[in-house]
């Protein structure tokens, strides 16, 4: 009998480091240390004696300001005016970091100490630029591994883009694997795991705009690994922390990853094991990976690109006659290898516990698999110990197994997990996040952060990219460098990439400030000014980390998620190499490279070499290869998409040259039924199990079905809506199978005679589907067949299954679609089509990722140039749970089943299954054909007919179809086809109905004032804006919210109500901001008191009223006598407007313009400036008064 374990139950993330700065192996050089020459400065306390204050100090840099404004919980440690030029930081009493940055600008530099806990504390350090130097801009910085300490070198950098800067000690002080501060201190590990970035992100952001009398404009963040991580965290938890996130290596599942370090220890130790790998065979491995893979990418330059490509072949390792050698290894060294490479699962579930470290990551293995002292990687044991178990004597070799990540899993010291993938609250404001990993990365493996984003795509599937991008850089090791003799380019501006090229480093030098090649840069134009963030720059030097030495190779990375089947575009693969003497350049080929035959391995490596030119500042991307036509359709795409003309996938893995994909769906759908299909018990979801049985469902002796004609209602309705032609007579049959969650050893099944056929459903481009099926397509349903439900079975722990028969008989449909899709795009467009119809024909219950829809998907190739024309052997994916799950689950079966043809291989029929965060299908049975079920009609049920009235009454009742509504939504409301489809979707449907009842009583209010309402004009716009966006940012703020207050949800009804907002308020509201009566500031504000229950329906206008809310703007004379009386004094910045207008800037000084408009709204009357206004008539005297006086000497 088939086994069925249950999921396990919750993600937790984190970990790890990004420094070993005191774990060497004898007689090398870590590859994490710095050479960087202490400053001058570098040994001097956090309390020394402060520098001398410029004459450019701030009035405001000093105790007696912060001290009056800090809370009762902090207090002020440390305060100092830094020069033009100076250094700053703790030096040696810093143990995680001691290098203090060099070459600062003028700045206040401001220590703080919080009490968080009767039991811990934490510092944070502020970097606080001159008044007339900051950008209105502020930067947290993250750590690394298990520090302690205030990265004084990691906030550097932001400085020189004029941004208030901040990082944190996170509650203690030690190096990146000492754990040893946590054990028996729950506290101080919460402080670790999250409390004291939040912390110092809060208090930090009060302290800058204190010292500035300004409001932050945007904040940022920036970290690698642990630093990661910490980003990753504080988006999920607190979504209005930061506009953007510069995230890399994130090592986010803490409870799996820290685990995953003690059991890769455990696979290479003991080290007097036959199959321990010791330290210099690594060398050895990584030499023959590069041999072996380096071309896969189709470019032989020493650094592997695509290891999804690679087919490594370790046997070539293999020592003649099992003989252990220097160069090669044994059979048991290989047997480690390959478990090194391997994805570990649990031992009992089957669930995944953390994905392999990848080809190419060898040259970092050393400091997680096990040492030369025969214990594994601190980064595990020391998580263990100190911090699962708080037990420094734990036996790992007698106690550690799968069952410790349970445990972690359960516990999650720290709360530190960063792993809640629906981070809509976040990208409902706007916000950004630019992740980045090495492909080289030994300690925190690459294919983490392809989880990671993949799950993410579960959430937000198309919509991902909008907001997230993610680049995987060639050669790059952990957060840094690449490891000795490849040489690959890996700086993009990242975390710690300044600080290990030299204290006074900033940027990637020799282009500071270049959107391409520096990646914070970059993720501030695309949260600012809607750059999108395509491709970036990585750059590598000739002397290693000495930026003087020349630019030794460029890199353009493009962002794209790596799943098997995908192939990025040539422009992304190729390498600027600077070398001595050599001026060639290698052309390459759109197309992955045919399989080779490998060659001996003492045959040589050859570079292939590109000219670039000596300056670094002058140094330029090669240019890109013409782009194939799928990408300039993609490109077109995007220009049209508020059209919605062209919705298209951003990757390219639809098609593989030389063969034809088939794909054929099933779709199970819960009808909406009061009762079940052949019991009158009722229909439950929610109520307590086995509550809701009949004996029949049971399959008691002596019970028999009964057939409830109600349930024919929402079937025939969604059938109709779905173009088949309803069959006047149609019979059950008995499909025959044992399991234990059907009584009977049946189900009843609409095999031979269904009650709809024929069908069809038409898809465009706004619904998603692949770029290769045009502008629309049309799948045939074969038909549609009503069918019974099993039981509903719920693992538990020794084996035992837990049955609820509330769900056995409850009524589906089955929907079955021709083998017409050749996409995976197209098919899980399909599907979220499928389900939109039902919900608009009232049909189903709830939608695929909550259950009421289930998606079985066939799945076969076969060859372009087949003469046969014969469809191929097909398999059958079962149960995936979402749009994208369908995607993901057809690519990898596609490509399965291509390398197993090209092999020579035969694909055979079979059930397969899908798990999250698999590339992978899984084998689950053999298929069982059609005589293996017996199906045979049911005899205790006669046939079912279906009138032909009630099939026209159906058809005439069916209201508006999803394809009509978007029309009239984009061509009447100038909404977007996404924004459409968003509306359409929410709340069951019921979102849309709200749309029209707040669009019903604004014209009422409006037509009431005498105004004409022209029907689709600019106040529908508004309306379905606020139904959609605003009304999005009070429930997914609910979500992350732990104020009690806080409500969750809308409570929509099907009729489009909501108790929490209903929408004769928010007409009310938006009644006074179409008339420009309130500010959209007061709009969003009277919007949350509504909905936290502080306005009662009816009484907008009133509380407007009665607290003095109403806008009454400046005219233009007061605006300019107003922006007359804030540029006073303000030579200096109306100076960078001058250099600006002479040509010496490249860009319009807009933090500048911000920060004196920021100034007008604090200096006039209290709600009569509005920033557009202020801005509008602030640029205009710039550009007409001012700057001429400044000019003329005046």
């Amino acid at each position: 009998m088939t086994r069925i374990t249950a999921s396990l139950a919750g993600v937790v993330a984190v970990i790890l480091a990004i420094v070993i700065q005191s774990h060497a192996v004898p007689g090398t050089l870590g590859w994490w240390e710095r050479d960087i020459p202490p400053p001058a400065s570098s040994s001097a306390a956090a309390t020394s004696p402060a520098e001398p204050i410029p004459t450019t100090s701030p009035d405001n840099c000093n105790q007696a300001f912060f001290t009056s404004i800090l809370p009762p919980e902090a207090s002020l440690e440390n305060i100092a005016a830094v020069p033009d030029g100076g250094s700053h930081g703790e030096g040696k009493a810093n143990i995680a970091y001691p290098t203090d940055p060099t070459n600062l600008p003028a700045l206040c530099a401001v220590t703080v100490n919080v009490t968080s806990s009767p039991s811990s504390s934490y510092r944070f350090g502020l970097f606080l630029p001159m008044p007339t130097e900051w950008s209105g801009r502020f930067l947290a910085v993250g750590n690394g591994g298990f520090a302690g300490g205030i990265n004084w070198l990691d906030m550097a950098p932001g400085t020189h883009y004029g941004m208030a800067t901040v990082s944190s000690d996170l509650g203690h002080n030690g190096s990146v694997i000492d754990t040893s501060w946590a054990i028996n201190q729950p506290e101080k590990k919460t402080d670790w795991g999250w409390r004291a970035l939040h912390g110092t992100v809060m208090l930090g952001k009060k302290l800058t705009a204190a010292y500035y009398g300004s409001d932050i404009t945007y904040s940022y963040y920036s970290g690698c690994s642990t630093g990661g991580r910490q980003g990753l965290r504080e988006i999920q938890e607190f979504p209005d922390s930061f506009n953007g996130v510069l995230v890399g290596a994130p090592a986010w599942w803490t409870s799996h990853l820290n685990n995953y370090f003690t059991q890769l220890g455990m696979y290479n130790l003991p080290n007097t094991s036959d199959s321990y790998i010791p330290t210099p065979l690594l060398q050895v491995v990584a030499d023959e990976v590069v041999r072996q893979c380096d071309l896969a990418d189709g470019l032989q330059d020493g650094i592997i690109i695509r290891p999804d490509l690679c087919t490594f072949n370790s046997s070539l390792l293999l020592c003649p006659s099992n003989e252990t050698t220097p160069t090669c290894l044994t059979n048991p060294q290989l047997s480690t290898l390959a478990k090194i490479y391997s994805s570990h699962h649990h031992e009992t579930t089957g669930e995944l516990i953390y994905p392999g470290l990848t080809l190419g990551s060898e040259a970092q293995w050393w400091a997680i698999i096990g040492n030369t002292n025969g214990v594994p990687s601190p980064f595990g044991i020391g998580y263990q110990r100190n911090f699962l178990f708080d037990n420094a004597t734990w036996n790992y070799t007698a106690l550690y197994s799968d069952f410790v990540v349970d445990l972690a899993e359960r516990l999650d010291p720290g709360q530190a997990t960063a792993d809640h993938y629906d981070i809509s609250a976040y990208k409902s404001r706007g916000g950004k996040i630019i992740l980045y990993h090495g492909l080289a990365d030994g300690l925190v493996p690459t294919k983490g952060s392809e989880l990671y984003y993949q799950r993410t795509m579960q959430y937000f599937g198309d919509e991902t990219t909008e907001f997230f991008k993610m680049f995987l850089i060639p050669g790059m090791q952990h957060c840094w460098a690449s490891p000795a003799g490849v040489d690959a380019p890996w700086n993009i501006g990242g975390a710690f990439q300044a600080g290990v090229m030299g204290s006074g480093v900033w940027s990637v030098p020799g282009f500071e400030g270049s959107e391409e090649h520096d990646a914070l840069v970059a993720l501030r134009k695309w949260v600012e000014e809607g750059r999108e963030v395509r491709q970036l720059v990585a750059t590598s030097w000739r002397a290693g980390m000495n930026a003087s030495s020349g630019v030794r190779r460029q890199r353009k990375v493009c962002a794209r998620y790596l799943l098997t089947g995908h192939i990025a575009s040539p422009g992304c693969l190729r390498a600027r190499v600077a070398l001595p003497g050599k001026n060639t350049r290698v052309a390459l080929g759109g197309a992955p490279l045919p399989s080779r035959q490998l060659q001996p391995r003492q045959h040589a490596r050859h570079l292939t070499t590109e000219t670039s030119p000596a300056n670094p500042s002058t140094t330029t991307s090669s240019p890109a290869a013409a782009a194939p036509f799928r990408k300039q359709l993609k490109e077109q795409a995007k220009a049209l998409k508020k059209s919605g003309h062209k919705k298209k996938k951003s990757s390219d893995n639809q098609t593989v040259p030389g063969w034809e994909l088939t794909v054929g769906i099933e779709i199970h759908a819960q009808l909406n039924t009061a009762h079940k299909l052949f019991s009158p018990a009722a229909t439950s979801f929610n109520d307590p199990p086995n509550t809701h049985v009949a004996p029949f469902d049971l399959a008691l002796p002596g019970s028999q079905p009964l057939f409830q004609p109600a349930t024919l209602i929402p079937a025939v309705r969604a059938a109709l809506a779905l173009n088949c032609s309803i069959q006047p007579v149609s019979r059950f049959d008995r499909k025959h199978y044992f399991h234990w969650d059907q009584p009977s050893g049946y189900q009843i099944t609409q095999f031979y005679e269904p009650f709809a056929k024929d069908g069809f459903i038409t898809l465009y481009a706004r619904d998603g589907i692949a770029a290769e099926d045009g502008e629309e397509i049309k799948v045939g349903i074969k038909q549609v067949q009503m069918e019974q439900d099993t039981a509903k079975t719920t693992a538990q722990p020794g084996d035992v299954q837990w049955l609820d028969f509330n769900r056995v008989g409850v009524p589906l449909i089955e929907i079955i679609t021709l083998p017409e899709i050749h996409h995976p795009a197209t098919a899980a467009a399909l599907v979220r089509k499928v389900q939109m119809v039902l919900a608009s024909v009232d049909a189903c219950v709830s939608g695929l990722e909550e259950g009421g829809l289930r998606a079985d998907v066939n799945v076969s190739v076969r060859r372009t140039d087949d003469p046969s024309g014969k469809l191929g052997t097909r398999t059958e994916i079962k149960n995936l749970s979402s749009f994208k799950a369908v995607e993901d689950a057809i690519i990898a079966e596609r490509d399965r089943q291509i390398k197993l043809l090209e092999e020579g291989g035969e694909v055979k029929g079979e059930t397969r299954g899908w798990s999250l965060g698999s590339t992978e299908t899984r084998r689950l049975r053999g298929k069982e054909g059609e005589v293996d079920y017996r199906y045979m009609p049911d005899p205790d049920l006669g046939p079912v007919v279906i009138g032909g009235d009630l099939v026209a009454r159906l058809r005439e009742t069916m209201g508006v179809l999803p394809d009509q509504e978007a029309d009239q939504l984009m061509e009447r409301y100038n909404l977007s086809a996404k924004d459409a489809l968003s509306l359409m979707l929410l709340d069951g449907g019921a979102r849309i109905q709200y749309f029209y009842n707040v669009l019903d009583s604004l014209e009422e209010r409006l037509a009431a004032d005498g105004q004409v309402v022209p029907e689709g004009a600019e106040h529908a716009t508004l309306a379905a804006n606020w139904c959609l966006h605003e009304l999005g940012k009070l429930t997914d703020s609910s979500s992350t919210s732990s104020d009690p207050d806080v409500l969750e949800g809308l409570a929509m009804t099907p009729l489009g109500e909501s108790p929490l907002v209903p929408s004769s308020s928010l007409a009310a509201i938006l009644h006074h901001l179409y008339s420009r009566t309130i500010t959209a500031k007061v709009a969003k504000d009277l919007l949350w008191a509504v909905y936290r229950g502080e306005i009662p329906e009816g009484e907008t206008t009133g509380y407007i009223d009665t607290h003095g809310l109403w806008f009454k703007e400046l005219s233009e004379e007061e605006y300019a006598k107003l922006a007359d009386e804030v540029i006073h004094g303000e030579d200096k910045v109306l100076g960078e407007f001058l250099r600006w207008k002479q040509g010496k800037m490249k860009a319009y000084p807009q933090g500048k313009l911000m920060f004196l408009v920021g100034k007008m709204m604090r200096g006039g009357p209290e709600g009569r400036v509005e920033a557009a206004g202020a801005e509008r008539v602030l640029r205009r005297r710039i550009e007409e008064v001012y700057l001429p006086e400044l000019e003329r000497g005046e």
